[in-house]
């Protein structure tokens, strides 16, 4: 029991470090980034590259592939949903009409992937060795994994929590009408909200490539599925709901491949099925 506990957490971790992007995303801009995993593969294509090309340390890729993603983030929000942000009557209207630009950015991104990497299957090997854990023993690269998303989680929360950025960012994602009153420039809190989103993304996505080999062009639905799970779990714009959601998805994900493999997917929708059923608003989610 205990190395299933250990092993939950540590699967928790990563998919609450796979999700807090999203949320931060979908709950301060009312954009649901359905293109966010593909996000989270240039982040892995990153570090897959620098690491086979140029036998950089795969560590200190998370540096650049953050970097890239997160300006390729602000290019993307200025481009594309901009104009919808300015346009839109309402947040539902926004919602509704940026699906369709991120089905867009899905196949834009997946092709290009594609057709610069190829559809084989990468990975970036690193860290595979095992460490021990209270007598049990798991991957290193599972547990620095953990250890990042604890890391970020922690800037996360205190960016929101204790800097008048992140006041901004709450006021904006709560009362978007009242924060421009008050001055608050929302468009350009909505960049930056989608800056970081893609920023942690990235970081996710080169933790995955050391992790797992094997990443394609078309691998980033399932993080994006992942992420969703969790959002609807923990509750929208909720920074607790996206680790306590990772960290009920990792467990009952680990619980059930130690226990009956083939049931590790089918449990994680049901427990997505009786939280929409019994709090569609999630775990932490405002009213």
């Amino acid at each position: 029991m205990l190395d299933i506990a250990i092993g939950g957490v540590l699967f928790g971790a990563l998919y609450a470090l796979i999700a807090v992007g999203l949320n931060l995303q979908y709950g301060v801009t009312r954009i649901l980034n359905l293109a966010y995993g593909e996000i989270l593969l240039i982040g892995s294509y990153i570090t897959y590259i620098f690491f086979k090309d140029f036998r950089i340390n795969p560590l200190l890729t998370l540096i650049f592939s953050g970097l890239v993603t997160s300006v390729l983030g602000i290019l993307i929000h200025v481009i594309t949903f901009r104009r919808l942000v300015l346009s839109a009557a309402s947040a539902e209207e926004l919602e509704f009409r940026s699906l369709f630009v991120c089905f867009g950015l899905i196949l834009l991104i997946q092709n290009l992937l594609a057709h610069i990497f190829g559809v084989t299957p990468i990975g970036t090997p690193y860290l595979m060795e095992g460490v021990e854990i209270f007598g049990e023993r798991f991957k290193m690269n599972t547990v620095v994994a953990a250890i990042l998303s604890a890391v970020v989680n922690a800037i996360m929360y205190t960016l929101l929590r204790f800097t008048k950025f992140g006041l901004a960012m709450r006021a904006t994602a709560e009362e978007p009408v009242g924060a421009q009153i008050i001055g608050i420039n929302i468009l350009k809190i909505h960049i930056a909200s989608f800056s970081v989103g893609c920023l942690t993304a990235a970081l996710a996505g080169s933790m995955i490539s050391m992790i797992y080999s094997n990443v394609t062009p078309y691998t980033g639905t399932i993080y994006t599925v992942i992420a969703l799970i969790i959002l609807v779990l923990g509750g929208r714009g909720s920074f607790i709901g996206s680790i306590v959601g990772g960290l009920i998805i990792g467990c009952a994900y680990y619980a059930m491949i130690r226990v009956r493999a083939s049931l590790a997917d089918p449990v994680i929708y049901i427990l997505l099925i009786i939280m929409l059923l019994v709090r569609p608003r999630g775990l932490f989610g405002r009213q």
